[in-house]
């Protein structure tokens, strides 16, 4: 089993209201080679998202530096049709010198459908509107919901 998603931030400040933040991966638990975690730094048609590797250990885990101190106001998450994360928890962090020097207080998380009404067809977006000054995100994926797909 594997999990498959998008995600991208956004930030609101007068003129540059909902402008999608720039940010770099630091640490990531896997990625199918196929699917590489550098897929979360691309938004386009031609993206094809992120997916855990095959058969990895949950929970998985991101970690992303914006490149600079950002108040954060949305993050979204576009979900696999069938590869989908039953929780994803979010976590924020300060300006630090260095990824093992945040100390990252947890925003709360949100669910995601199993897909099965639509017999996984559809792809869920899940926007999490959030208001908060952060330089770094913990973004963590739990197990997913197993279907006849993914296994």
């Amino acid at each position: 089993d594997s999990l498959a998603c998008v995600g991208s931030m956004s930030s609101a400040h007068g003129a540059a209201a909902n402008t999608r933040l720039k940010y770099q991966i630091l640490k990531f638990t896997s990625e199918d080679p196929d699917f590489p975690v550098s897929e979360l730094l691309s938004h386009s048609q031609q993206t094809r998202g992120w997916q855990t590797a095959k058969l990895c250990e949950y929970p998985q885990e991101v970690y992303l530096q914006f490149d600079t101190l950002v108040h954060l106001r949305q993050v979204q998450f576009l979900s696999h049709q069938s590869k989908i994360a039953t929780k994803i928890e979010l976590f924020t962090g300060g300006a630090a010198s260095s990824l093992e020097a945040v100390q990252f207080k947890r925003l709360g998380y949100l669910s995601l459908d199993s897909n099965e009404r639509s017999q996984f067809q559809a792809r869920e977006l899940k926007s999490v509107y959030v208001d908060v000054p952060c330089q770094f995100l913990r973004i963590v994926l739990h197990k997913c919901h197993i279907n006849r797909f993914n296994i």
